[in-house]
């Protein structure tokens, strides 16, 4: 590093070293007015940029209250000129609402003519130091001295700031937190007193030396290697607990570090700069803390009740609160053993165990009995007793204590049932119901007779769950229940496996005609209306069939089996009952083979994409693109969409390629133009998983960022029924990519229940007419009316029209007529590669020159 660069790159370590303190550091003026603020500070006040909060004052992101109050001390020490040192308070987040102890030093500010210009401060959050005060109440011995340091290093601080270099400087020098800056090869460029006390030198002398100068070789090598990943991968290593022997008093002592890496204008990492803070205390008072809890337990093992004593007959002489807390009358105590107690037995059935161990002058813990009431009602008591031995080691008897239990036996008892049975529906769980089919097949084993497991799961109701929300769906699934429990006979279980599936066991079957007489019966009981909160809803059910011993002959086949005929009821177009079949399993295998391989194509990177062109219907220049993405498996060829986008959409996995699509399709936009083609708007459609992911917005903005297309180059295509699903969660979402710059299209239109009033609360520039609507143009006159409609009311809201599977001179001749902007089909362009959509566009000056082609007038 040259000599004549350091004080620059002094002066860029210490802003760093300021911006990565964990302590809030400012500066006001008279006014109260913000003129210094460190980045801990920005992020507690909830803003991006020091720009934001300079100039501002408290009153700009506190509640009132708290506002005056923080100006009214700096003005204290503003008036008195002298400072408010260490001052405790509970302060609430602006942002997250939390409350945390911070303490706060102010000190006055000075000019070149010792007049006050304003206040500068340090608050430091002590939520963990006063957690442990609380905790250990012996934390805070050295507290006096801190703040008697503090103020002095404040005040010497506060009178020699001339500049932000000095400023930082001094600030580093009156922490008491260790705050160092090394070089690439981890020689110290710069270190505050705190360092070098700790280290047994001075600052200057800690100048271009490394820690193998002062530590122990295994504790300097741990550092170096730290700080070596950090040079070499340019990551931060944030809060370290890490060991460093101090050389005033050769004790170890624990710091809690963070060290960043420092870079110079290109980038380059030529350094770092640490910040470790004694947590030395702090760790001492947790270990006081966790000792402490361990004598607390030890302590309360044996709490409860009441206490009672026993003499060395065993006999009861003494029992506190006997007629209140244990339940029993002193007169049917006193001088009995325990054996003797009145309709008293212990949970094991036996005395055993207990008097061996007093037979031996054991303890015993724990020892549980059951007492029957004269009410028929039964109490649950527990005991625990040591031994006493007198000075001479003589045994004198037991002392000990008894809780009542009852209500911990009356819950286990619930926790029991709750263990087999479904909390909403009373129904046997997925436990329970395995339990039963098990001895079910054993007993059909055994006396060669038949059975079934039938799978039922209810289409639709999801759809009732997210629209009415799940209190609607707990009344449907508790009324699912009750009927399916009376389409049945005595002898048979249904059971709820989890959300809308239920399962059935049929026992004592003659043939699979009595099974269908069952299911049949099912499907007729779900399909009846229900009532739910005020409103009338339908649902139906998918229904699969496995019989025993014919299908399989073990419960997790049976099971397995069952569940496949579902899925394959629900291919069927739901609302119906299937049978197990050979055929069914290798249709359900194909399927979660293509599942399997759709997982390992994000992987391989097998996907790629096509690109199909709009066209303008005023010039028949090319108005856009969209992007459509294609699968190449390497044995099965190209996967139609139509086959893999349902399913990656039922996985998830939709979210992970669309996120692909995304990016290549921008990545391929930005690539065009380098190839010298115009700005197009490429469009990216959004699956439902996609548009309500969590992080959609985030994807979109990253596409964009890595790619460097302009965001208006971007029109995101989202369905009619997608927005229709949940409105008011749409408009949020719609409004955030919105934000971004990018277009948004419907999709699909007209084939939804949106209406005028609802489009227009949509911030959407794009309208897609269905391709069913342009299919039959121009002969159907329903068709043409709805698309004209359409038109209108797109360019009513000022939105731009596409009509989509345009195919004929016909169809695309009519969408003109009536002031459709732009088409898009198989007439103008088919979805093409990226290389064949070059070429389409180079070919664009001669199309134009021969738009609009006559229509074709030859009599059919």
């Amino acid at each position: 590093m040259p000599v004549d660069d350091k004080p620059s790159i002094e002066r860029h370590l210490l802003r760093t070293l300021g911006d990565n303190t964990l302590d809030l550091i400012y500066a006001k003026d008279k006014q109260g007015h913000y003129t210094f603020v460190n980045s801990a500070l920005l992020r507690l006040l909830g803003v991006k940029s020091q720009e934001e909060a300079l100039g501002k004052t408290d009153f700009d992101f506190h509640p009132k209250d708290m506002a005056q109050g923080f100006y009214d001390d700096d003005q204290r020490v503003i008036a008195s000129k002298t400072p408010l040192v260490d001052r405790e308070e509970l302060v609430r987040n602006p942002i997250t609402g939390e409350s945390r102890w911070h303490s706060t030093t102010k000190v006055p500010l000075f000019d070149d003519h010792d007049q006050t210009i304003g206040i500068m401060g340090i608050t430091r959050d002590i939520t963990s130091a006063k957690e442990a005060e609380f905790a250990a109440r012996k934390l805070n011995a050295t507290l006096e001295e801190r703040v008697a340091e503090r103020t002095a290093e404040l005040e010497t601080l506060a009178q020699t700031l001339q500049s932000e270099r000095n400023l930082m400087r001094t600030l580093i020098d009156s922490m008491p937190d260790n705050i160092f800056a090394k070089d690439a090869q981890s020689k110290f460029l710069l270190a505050n007193h705190s360092v070098a006390r700790g280290m047994g030198t001075t600052p200057e002398n800690l100048l271009g030396k490394d820690d193998f100068d002062f530590f122990p070789q295994k504790m300097a090598q741990s550092f170096f290697d730290d700080e070596q990943r950090i040079v070499q991968t340019g990551k931060p290593l944030l809060d370290l607990e890490e060991p460093a022997v101090d050389k005033g008093t050769g004790k170890i002592r624990w710091l809690l570090t963070s060290k960043v890496p420092v870079r110079d204008a290109d980038g380059k990492v030529v350094g770092l700069v640490g910040i470790g803070r004694d947590i030395t205390a702090r760790r001492e008072a947790e270990q006081a803390s966790r000792e402490s809890e361990a004598r607390f337990r030890s302590l309360t093992d044996l709490s409860s009740d009441w206490y009672w004593e026993q003499g060395k007959g065993l006999q009861f002489v003494a029992m506190t609160h006997a007629n209140a807390k244990s339940g029993y009358l002193s007169t049917e105590v006193m001088g009995k053993i325990l054996q003797q107690l009145p309709n008293t037995m212990p949970l094991s059935g036996t005395w055993l165990e207990y008097e061996s161990l007093v037979a031996e002058r054991k303890p015993f813990r724990d020892l549980e009995l059951r007492r029957a009431m004269p009410d028929g009602e039964a109490v649950y008591l527990s005991l625990s007793g040591l031994p006493i031995f007198d000075q001479d080691g003589t045994f004198k008897g037991y002392r000990g204590i008894g809780r009542d239990i009852t209500e911990r036996k009356s819950s286990e008892e619930r926790v029991q049932y709750l263990a087999t049975h479904d909390s909403l529906t009373g129904l046997p769980n997925r436990t329970m119901f395995s339990q039963i089919l098990n001895i079910s097949i054993e007993s059909a084993r055994r006396y060669g007779r038949k059975l079934a497991v039938i799978f039922i799961d209810l289409d639709r109701f999801k759809n009732i769950n997210d629209t009415l929300g799940h209190d609607a769906g707990d009344i449907l699934l508790k009324e699912m229940a009750q009927r399916l429990g009376n389409s049945l006979r005595s002898c048979d279980v249904v059971a709820r496996l989890g959300g809308d599936e239920f399962v059935v066991l049929v026992q004592e079957l003659e043939d699979a005609e009595q099974v269908g007489k069952v299911a049949r019966k099912i499907l007729s009981a779900a399909i009846k209306p229900v009532i739910v909160l005020g409103q009338e809803v339908r649902v139906t059910a998918s229904v699969g069939i496995c019989m025993y011993p014919e299908d399989a002959e073990d419960e997790q086949t049976l099971m397995k089996n069952a569940d496949i005929a579902m899925y394959r009821a629900k291919e069927e177009g739901k609302n119906t009952y299937q049978f197990y079949s050979p055929d069914i399993k290798a249709r359900s295998l194909e399927r979660l083979v293509l599942e399997n391989n759709l997982r390992l194509a994000i992987e391989r990177n097998e996907f790629f994409l096509h690109y199909q062109a709009k066209r303008d219907l005023k010039t028949g220049a090319i108005a856009g693109v969209e992007a459509l993405v294609r699968w190449q498996h390497p044995e099965l060829g190209v996967v139609s969409p139509a086959q893999f986008i349902p399913l990656a959409e039922e996985t998830g996995l939709i979210v992970l390629i669309g996120r692909w699509v995304l990016k290549t399709a921008c990545a391929q936009n930005v690539a065009w133009q380098k190839q010298g083609l115009p700005p197009l708007c490429m469009a990216v459609n959004l699956s439902v998983r996609q548009f309500f992911d969590e992080g959609l917005v985030d994807d979109v903005s990253a596409a964009l960022q890595e790619s460097g297309m302009a965001p208006e180059l971007l029109e995101m295509e989202i369905t009619e029924g997608m927005v229709m699903q949940d409105s008011e969660r749409a408009i949020k979402i719609l409004t955030s990519i919105k934000a971004l710059g990018v277009r948004l299209a419907i999709d699909d239109f007209g084939v939804g229940y949106s209406s005028l009033a609802q489009i227009k609360r949509f911030p959407i520039d794009t309208l897609k007419v269905d391709s069913s609507f342009i299919r039959e143009i121009p002969k159907n006159l329903e068709d043409r009316a709805i698309t004209e409609a359409i038109i209108a009311m797109g360019r009513t809201l000022s939105l731009t029209v596409v009509a989509e599977g345009v195919e004929t001179v016909e169809q695309e001749t009519f969408l003109r007529d009536h002031a459709c902007d732009q088409s898009q089909g198989y007439y103008f362009s088919r979805p093409i590669t990226s290389d064949e959509f070059v070429k389409l566009m180079k070919q664009q000056p001669e199309a134009i020159r021969n738009y609009p082609p006559e229509p074709d007038t030859t009599p059919a």
